[in-house]
């Protein structure tokens, strides 16, 4: 019987009588139609035949109705019919071919088919054919029967007729036609088959067979392949062959051969190979085909790679609810595997709380047509709860039943959060005290928040949307912004600082603390809009300009405190050395004055007790010259008292009292020189004698000890005149700087350090040590400047050391051997005492050098 879905659906029964069309009129139509014609539905199975279409192919319309090609005909001829179809069903494009078909009584025939496609209201495709026979296969082999045997000219006429009806056939074709005879000779060809392989009149009007063979075969990729086809196909005569050639030229031929030999009827047996009369060729290109065929493969590898490689999760389940697709994106969502899943019920995704929800869901999706769209909770095989989309779909059948439902699953659960968290994020920014706004790329604002409304005076969003960046700023300050930020923006992302904004109603500009940015596409990286984050510091400028105020006047106050402090540093250090040296001074003078009494007692007796002990030794001699011969009393004693010796040691006795009573009186010079208590007041001096005397004070450290050699002073005195100075202070800052250079040679010689490679060395008994050196200049640099500069070959001073050097208390010694004021008080003799300069000048493991300069005369009215 007929397809019910295609003749008795209510729906097409509905629409055929709106048409004034039953279903006897439309059998009656299709029916009254010469042709073969026939309707499948989309599973290529058979529901509509005109009588035709049944006596074409030897069977009756009960045994067709519903069965496929497959049912019938043989396979290869059945894949031609299904990969046309399909193509049909799948393009929506009208397809001719001819084709080879066999019908049930084993005849082969050459038909002409036109293929179309419709869809009715429900979206069910049906395909509609209708054929053409060309020409039999018996015809053929009666046409080269005749042939080879008529020659009589009485049925000359026949043979005309047939060959012309032949011929027209021929041309009429799609495919390229080519017959040969049984010795192998070309007996025909058609047009179609010049074309297919491009051959020449030139060469067609020769009639060279074997030119035209090698003009196919140079086209072919595998001629080798080609030539054992046909060979084999002439050893076995009785046997048909469809196969496909490739070109070199990218197309694709098929090929199909059968033998031609004569039959007795359509039903007849075949005869014996005596009445094989040779063998048609058909070739059709179907390059077109063929990549439509890997187009629809690749469209299929596609989709079948989609659901498996999609993250949608793609569940099908019939109408039992029972899962029959189960993809890989719902392998990772739900976590069970395809295995755990196929053929077990729906539900084992459902919770609990929302299975009677979702019951009426599934019971809709399979009672209606159409698709729906739900969002649900899901449980997972770990027990854990998501939030899912779901796409549903019913699946219906040519028949009209739903027999499934498919449905794409996406897990939302994530954006759910999301969006909640957004909402969170609105809320904070609708209730956040500062401005926040959003610009597009090209300055139209899109969003202002309330607190960022009322900072710069509008009524709504609306009012904001209206306007641009250019409406936020001054003039001036928008040519600034455009100018100097808005290149950092672009070029950063981001930026942050002060600037000021206009209040639109007052006009007033207003500071405030900018953190401007773009949002950027997350997948493409290009910004699509701007955002402000900005608060008003108009109260935070104002108070930290009251800060500033009063931290400036702090710091007046620091500094005149830091003065008075300094001052009064610079005061007790001047008092701590005026008592210092007042009391130096008294202890060396009233030394000195102590010593001077009995050294001068001493110094004048010395010459009157040299001339006696010369008077007595003299008489003593007399003595010995005229008694040789003393009595034995006066031998005894004086070989007691070693007479010989007395008399040569005495005079040298009284020589070293001479010489020391010299050294004690040159001493106490010395220290009358350094005292200077009667020169306190500013006078003309020799310089040299003020060091020379600090050098004599200072020279039981210069001399040699068990740790180093001597010290050796170097003096390269200048030629100077009398200086005006303070005599006694400027001996101090003599005494305070030898000091220091005596201090850093012992320390040099105590760490080992040899000083550079150009420091002189000195030989001494069993070592070499380096010479310690003490160098001494004096220079009238200037007609009113004298240079004094004091120069070692010690450690060095480092800078740090050195920016530091004339501080009070400042030093480097161990505690309980330094004070850190030697430096400070000469410094402060020489700069503020002297009205000149003293500078420090030293790397390390270069020595030291300090250099005094100090006028020759004062400027008195200073």
């Amino acid at each position: 019987m007929n397809h019910p879905r295609f003749l008795d659906n209510p729906a097409q029964k509905q629409n055929t009588q709106q048409q004034n069309f039953s279903p006897t009129f439309l059998h009656q139509m299709i029916n009254g139609i010469s042709d073969p014609i026939f309707v499948k539905d989309r599973q290529h199975r058979w529901v509509l035949l005109n009588d035709t279409y049944c006596h074409f192919v030897g069977h009756s319309r009960e045994e067709l109705i519903g069965k496929s090609d497959y049912d019938f005909f043989p396979q290869a001829e059945a894949d031609v019919f299904r990969q046309q179809d399909e193509l049909v069903f799948t393009t929506n494009i009208t397809n001719e071919n001819q084709d080879l078909f066999t019908d049930a009584q084993g005849i082969t025939h050459l038909i002409s088919t036109k293929k179309s496609c419709f869809e009715d209201e429900t979206g069910n495709k049906f395909l509609v054919g209708s054929i053409r026979d060309i020409i039999l296969q018996n015809e053929a082999g009666k046409v080269l029967g005749v042939t080879g045997t008529l020659r009589d000219r009485h049925q000359a006429s026949n043979l005309h007729r047939i060959n012309a009806v032949l011929q027209a056939q021929q041309e009429a074709s799609i495919d390229g036609i080519l017959i040969i005879d049984e010795n192998r000779k070309v007996a025909s060809l058609n047009q179609k088959f010049s074309n297919l392989w491009q051959i020449p009149a030139a060469l067609l009007q020769t009639g060279d067979d074997r030119q035209l063979l090698g003009w196919v075969l140079d086209q072919l990729l595998n001629p080798d392949e080609f030539l054992a086809k046909v060979e084999y196909l002439y050893q076995h005569p009785e046997e048909s062959s469809r196969d496909e050639i490739f070109l070199k030229s990218g197309k694709i031929f098929d090929r199909y051969s059968a033998p031609v030999r004569k039959q007795q009827g359509a039903c007849d047996q075949i005869l014996p190979l005596r009445e094989y009369y040779g063998r048609i060729w058909y070739f059709r290109d179907i390059t077109e085909y063929k990549q439509a065929e890997a187009e629809l493969r690749a469209s299929q590898q596609r989709l079948a790679l989609l659901i498996e490689q999609t993250p949608l999760a793609i569940i099908e389940w019939n109408s039992n609810f029972e899962i029959q697709t189960w993809n890989r994106a719902a392998e990772r969502i739900f976590g069970y595997t395809t295995e755990e899943m196929l053929g077990k019920h729906f539900d084992i995704v459902i919770p609990e709380n929302v299975k009677k929800q979702i019951n009426k869901i599934l019971t809709a999706l399979l009672t209606q047509r159409g698709g729906s769209f739900s969002v649900n909770e899901n449980v997972t095989k770990d027990g854990r709860t998501m939030v899912c989309e779901w796409y549903n779909n019913s699946l219906v059948a040519p028949d009209g039943q739903v027999v499934g439902v498919a449905s794409m699953v996406l897990d939302i659960t994530e954006r759910k959060r999301a969006e909640e968290e957004q909402q969170k994020f609105v809320a904070l920014i609708e209730n956040s005290s500062d401005f926040i706004g959003i610009a597009s790329m090209e300055g139209q604002i899109l969003y202002v928040n309330p607190a960022g409304l009322k900072m710069v005076g509008l009524s709504s969003l609306e009012a904001a949307k209206t306007k641009s960046l250019v409406d936020c700023y001054s003039p001036e300050a928008f040519v600034e912004f455009q100018q100097q930020i808005t290149p950092l923006i672009f070029q950063h992302g981001f930026w942050q600082g002060e600037f000021r904004y206009r209040h639109f109603q007052t006009g007033i500009e207003f500071p405030t603390d900018c953190n401007l940015f773009l949002v950027k596409h997350p997948e493409t990286g290009e910004p699509f809009c701007r955002v402000a984050v900005i608060r008003d510091i108009t109260e935070r400028k104002q108070a930290k300009e009251a800060l500033l105020k009063s931290e400036a006047q702090l710091r007046q106050q620091a500094e005149e405190l830091k003065v008075a402090l300094r001052e009064l540093q610079h005061t007790q250090t001047q008092l701590i050395q005026s008592e210092k040296m007042s009391s130096l001074g008294q202890l060396v003078a009233g030394v000195a004055h102590e010593i001077n009494n009995p050294v001068n007692f001493i110094y004048g007796n010395l010459s009157p007790a040299k001339e006696y002990t010369q008077d007595l030794l003299s008489l003593l001699q007399l003595y010995q010259s005229h008694y040789p011969l003393p009595v034995p009393e006066i031998e005894d004693f004086a070989e007691l008292i070693e007479l010989d010796f007395l008399k040569s040691d005495l005079p040298q006795i009284i020589n070293s009292m001479n010489i020391g009573a010299d050294r004690i009186r040159e001493i106490v010079l010395s220290l009358r020189t350094f005292s200077r208590l009667d020169e306190a007041e500013m006078k003309a001096v020799d310089i040299h004698e003020g060091i020379d005397s600090t050098l004599m004070i200072l020279q039981s450290r210069l001399k040699t000890n068990d740790q180093r050699p001597t010290i050796e002073i170097i003096k390269e005195y200048g030629k100077l005149p009398q200086v005006q100075c303070y005599a006694g202070q400027l001996n101090q800052v003599f005494m305070n700087i030898l000091t220091n250079a005596i201090d850093a040679l012992e320390k040099k010689v105590g760490s080992g350090d040899e000083g550079d490679k150009q420091t002189r060395r000195i030989a001494m008994p069993n070592s070499q040590c380096p010479i310690s050196i003490i160098r001494i200049c004096t220079q009238l640099q200037e007609p009113n400047q004298v240079t004094i500069r004091i120069i070692d070959n010690g450690l060095g001073i480092s800078e740090d050391i050195k920016k530091q050097l004339f501080d009070p208390f400042f030093t480097t010694k161990p505690i309980g051997k330094g004070t850190g004021m030697g430096l400070a008080i000469s410094y402060q003799i020489i700069t503020e005492r002297h009205g000149g300069s003293l500078e420090c000048i030293s790397q390390p493991g270069q020595g030291a050098e300090f250099l005094i300069k100090i006028p020759m005369i004062q400027n008195t009215s200073t």
